[in-house]
């Protein structure tokens, strides 16, 4: 969901945690996990800036620069992430997915 949110010619994001957790239905709690897993695979880098507002004080942004894929990568299109798939199957797809013969959707 970060990459959809991104620049993609850049690979960068600045989604916040609250809006991915809208629009994966995941609590920030699993969106934080799931962010801290991507780092440390090395997929993400995050970099945080702290800005004060005179009204809010102290606002925390993150920019997520996405790693760019150079093999063993699938595009799904964004209208699969519209869908209220359960999370079994939602997983189940995006497993079926990625076996299939590169930008296909074909299984061998």
């Amino acid at each position: 969901m970060i990459k959809c949110c991104s620049n993609h010619k850049t690979n960068t994001s600045h989604v916040t945690q609250e809006k991915l957790s809208l629009l994966t239905g995941l609590d920030e709690r699993a969106i934080r996990r799931s962010i801290k897993r991507l780092k440390d695979a090395g997929y993400l880098t995050v970099q945080t800036t702290i800005k004060e507002d005179a009204d809010k004080g102290f606002i925390r942004r993150n920019t997520y620069y996405i790693k760019p894929a150079s093999e063993n990568y699938f595009f799904l299109n964004n209208s699969f992430f519209q869908k209220n798939y359960p999370a079994k199957i939602a997983g189940f797809l995006l497993m079926l997915k990625a076996i299939c013969l590169n930008n296909t959707d074909t299984v061998q």
